[in-house]
């Protein structure tokens, strides 16, 4: 604030410079006739009136007598004078200017030379003291130049004779425009000397804002406002020098061409003026539309081409309907500053300060464009004015940005620290869940287990799976706060995932006393574009929170409704506290629960919004009823069915592959168990280490065709001994090891990471058999080369369905004896014409039909069927004929080899 308050008054002390300037000049000594009296005067005195006039003559600036008796106005230009025989509205020629200046006897005068804007030279008692260029009769001759600075003459004794010849083939208006000033030497020199501190000011006061927005740009590239606001600042500089004492023409030789010195003023100026709208465009874009901005700068540029390829005779023309188009701007600027005060208000009423300098000070330039005199502009004061405006919103919106940016780091640091401890809790947490899942699956190969230990596996494995499902759902939850989730939507029947949520939920309803209560007799499937665990998710959180609500006695209602959005209900009879309503959906929000956290709707909206829906609050003494929308499912919804599966032979999976050695490496001995259970022998010999450092030691003494990986190890992790297994083999010679990197990580991240150290696949654990035993029979037959990151199939990783195990046994519930024939008659037509397609050659065919049946036999309970046909649809126009062919032979023979019993 205190830099502001400086900056103000400096630009201020600017501005009111102009008025001592102008205090400090004595009135105008007016000539008559050629012969001016004048007292030695104490402040500069303008030489203007009738001075005496020679057209197309170089008088002999020696006369002691008045050489000519025409005369005409000064300062004026002369296009329109016909003094001496000049044609009217002629701005081309050259001539001579002579005025006697009648001052005491014994007094001694200076004169302060202003060039005019073509060629010139001027004599005072014979001798010549200033010169701008070279004038000539003629324009091949004539060289038109300003001096690097305003000349002031010596002392010549009174009276004096002044001589001006002057030649004009450049500029619209030819003639004497600038008086010349006289005054003792010392006066001249304290007047030039006030005008130089002035025009120093305001450049440094331009220089150093734009230095200043020029750094901070170069600090922070991303905000590129600072940039042109920089530019504009340093442009504003060059005009108001050029115009001004030419500071930055003292390194230059004494004279300058003055068409180089036009072309940089004018130029100057057409950049200042784009530079201005693009500033106010970048610090308001709603209001400044891009149409006008472009259409401005488009003039703007056409009139900066026209400088550069034009005579000054010419493109000297723009300035007046340049002035124009600038207060124009500067109208349509302060009108869409009005409009910006609803919305940023302090911004807009600073910009409007700024543009009422600019106004003003356009105004008057343009009313005295055309008029005789020194050439002082007031454009650059109220830039100078306006410079603050934008200056000040600039520094208030980057302070924002910078303490937002701050607070962003600190927000990154946390939630990376977030990310990498709910990556290890999870880490952590699979490792022996994933133990679990893969020794059920091992009973479930143990032909003596009766039907009831069966089942009770089963709901073993449904329980891990869920459980697992939960673990990464955390993750899921993170990124939809951040909002970087990925949504991929699926069909998911509604209906069969509130049944699912309502028998999970039973026991806990009846030892809490309320009656679970489902609305409507329809049972048809209701299909809905989500993610079933989302939507499990959301029904079971709502369904819970809404038994905890009701009270022993009372009952939960869940509706669900069909239409544009799918509606699910879920009502209780109790009421939310009005303090806690206006809250509800907030984090950390909660309410009559010793125990809860706040976060359960607070995830439940964030997972509803995740799919497209939204969840909402009705309460009230009627009850509270929480609504979810989800958007319907548009396409052919699957068949609704459920089933079971039991796992396929694993001898069917390792047919044609040779003997092989596996060394399977992972710190947790339960996962080396299950995987080393998993592989068969033959064709198979498996050894096992618990680390890294231990299977490099085992590779040491011999090298396995196979490694099976963990990604994350104590001693040495498994990026680490991949890539020294790469060296190994470019060191020595080794045979390719093929190596599959396992991880509890379902990132993509991790996927690159894995593949970019030397892995040739990636797969999330929990691996089901058949996944790892598809795995390394593709290695086996197709090659060894790293696969793309969606290596693993798809359906194989964390969110992998808990009956995702192959078998050619399928017990459905039954309701659905009748049709299930029918269902996989109609799916083995489909492998059938993926078949021919395949011999068609319509790999796009191949693919479509692919993509059709995943879904059926998904929902039908078949998920190893579903996810070949996924792995067909991924690789049906990349791999080679004969790989496709023997997928499509896999299932072929596995949908006619499927059995159906009842429950």
């Amino acid at each position: 604030m205190t830099f502001g308050r400086a900056l103000l008054a400096l630009l201020l002390s600017l501005w009111l410079l102009p008025a001592f300037g102008a205090a400090a000049t004595a009135p105008p000594a007016s000539a008559v006739r050629g012969q001016v009296a004048l007292e030695v005067p104490s402040r500069p005195v303008p030489l203007q009136g009738e001075w005496a006039f020679a057209w197309q003559r170089f008088v002999d600036p020696a006369w002691q007598q008045l050489p000519t008796t025409a005369f005409i106005s000064v300062p004026a230009g002369w296009n329109d004078a016909t003094a001496d025989g000049k044609p009217a509205r002629e701005n081309n020629g050259w001539g001579s200017y002579a005025l006697q200046v009648n001052c005491p006897a014994g007094q001694s005068l200076a004169v302060e030379a202003f060039g005019q804007r073509t060629a010139s030279r001027l004599f005072v008692n014979g001798a010549l003291v200033a010169q701008h260029g070279e004038p000539a009769p003629s324009a091949a001759a004539n060289w038109a130049a300003v001096h690097n600075r305003v000349p002031i003459t010596r002392e010549f004794p009174c009276p004096l004779r002044l001589t001006l010849h002057i030649a004009n083939y450049d500029h619209r208006v030819g003639g004497f425009v600038r008086p010349v000033w006289v005054a003792p030497a010392d006066v001249l020199a304290k007047h030039r000397e006030s005008r130089m501190v002035y025009d120093a000011a305001l450049m440094t006061a331009y220089l150093l804002t734009g230095l200043v927005a020029l750094i901070f740009f170069a600090v922070r590239h991303r905000e590129r406002v600072p940039l042109v606001f920089g530019l504009f600042c340093i442009a504003m500089a060059i005009y108001t020098d050029m115009i001004g004492e030419r500071l930055l023409l003292r390194p230059l030789p004494p004279q300058v061409s003055w068409l180089a010195y036009m072309r940089v003023e004018y130029l100057s100026w057409v950049a200042a003026m784009a530079l201005f709208f693009l500033t106010l465009r970048g610090l308001f874009p709603q209001e400044i539309h891009r149409r006008v901005v472009q259409g401005v700068v488009g003039a703007l540029a056409v009139a900066a081409v026209a400088v550069v390829v034009l005579p000054p005779g010419v493109y000297s023309h723009v300035a007046t309907p340049g002035l124009v188009v600038a207060l124009l701007v500067v109208v349509y600027i302060a009108a869409a500053m009005l409009r910006a005060r609803r919305r940023t208000p302090v911004d807009a009423t600073v910009l409007l300060l700024g543009m009422v300098a600019i106004l003003v000070a356009f105004a008057l330039d343009l009313l005295l464009i055309d008029t005789p005199g020194p050439d002082r502009k007031f454009a650059p004061i109220g830039f100078a004015l306006f410079m603050l405006s934008p200056a000040v919103v600039i520094a208030r919106r980057l302070s924002h940005a910078l303490n937002a940016e701050e607070r962003n780091k600190t927000l990154e640091e946390n939630a990376r620290l977030r990310e990498d401890v709910e990556r290890m809790s999870r880490h952590d947490l699979k490792t022996p869940l994933n133990s679990i899942l893969g020794a059920t699956r091992l009973l479930r190969d143990d032909t003596r287990l009766t039907t009831e230990q069966r089942e009770l596996v089963g709901v073993l494995q449904r329980a891990g799976f869920r459980m697992l499902e939960m673990v990464n759902l955390t993750l899921g939850l993170f990124k939809m706060e951040t909002g970087s989730y990925d949504f991929r939507p699926q069909a998911v029947d509604l209906r069969e995932v509130v049944t699912r949520v309502l028998v999970d939920l039973h026991s806990y309803a009846e030892a809490s006393a309320v009656t679970l209560h489902m609305e409507g007799s329809d049972r048809t499937p209701v299909y809905v574009r989500g993610e079933e665990l989302l939507c499990y998710s959301i029904a079971a959180n709502l369904v819970k929170n809404a038994v905890e609500a009701a009270g022993p006695g009372h009952r939960v209602t869940v509706s669900l409704m069909r239409g544009e959005p799918v509606v699910l209900a879920v009502h209780n009879p109790g009421e939310v506290p009005p303090e806690i309503a206006d809250h509800f959906f907030e984090k950390y929000v909660t309410s009559g629960k010793s125990s809860g956290t706040g976060l359960g709707t607070y995830s439940a909206r964030l997972m509803a919004r995740a799919q497209l829906g939204d969840l909402q609050l009705h309460t009230g003494s009627a009850g509270t009823t929480l609504t979810l929308t989800l958007r319907p499912l548009k396409e052919e919804p699957p068949a609704p069915l459920s089933a079971t599966l039991a796992e396929k032979p694993a001898a069917e999976w390792v047919a044609d592959i040779p003997p092989r050695d596996v060394l399977v490496v992972d710190d947790d001995e339960y996962t080396r168990l299950v995987t080393r259970r998993f592989l068969p022998r033959p064709p198979f010999t498996v050894e096992t280490a618990a680390n890294g450092q231990a299977a490099t030691e085992a590779m040491t003494r011999h090298w396995p065709h196979f490694l099976l990986l963990d990604m994350e190890m104590p001693v040495k992790n498994g990026l680490d001994t991949v890539r020294w297994v790469r060296e190994q083999e470019a060191t020595h010679g080794h045979p390719r090891c093929l190596v599959v990197m396992l991880s509890g990580n379902d990132d993509p991240d991790s996927a690159k990471r894995a593949l970019a150290a030397g892995a040739n696949r990636f797969l999330v654990k929990p691996v089901s058999r058949e996944a790892l035993l598809s795995t390394l029979r593709d290695l086996e037959l197709n090659g060894s080369g790293p696969a793309p990151l969606a290596t693993a199939p798809a359906g194989l990783g964390p969110t992998t369905d808990f009956a995702s195990v192959p078998d050619e046994v399928i017990v459905v519930d039954p309701d659905w004896m009748e049709v299930f024939p029918g269902f996989v008659q109609s799916q083995r037509n489909t492998v059938e014409a993926m078949a021919s397609a395949l011999a068609a050659g319509d790999r796009e065919d191949v693919q479509f039909l692919a993509h059709r049946a995943s879904g059926g036999l998904g929902t039908m309970g078949l998920q190893w069927a579903a996810r070949q046909c996924r792995m067909i649809e991924r690789d049906a126009l990349t791999v080679p004929a004969d790989a496709l062919l023997r997928r499509i032979t896999g299932l072929r023979e596995h949908l006619r080899n499927v059995r159906i019993e009842s429950a």
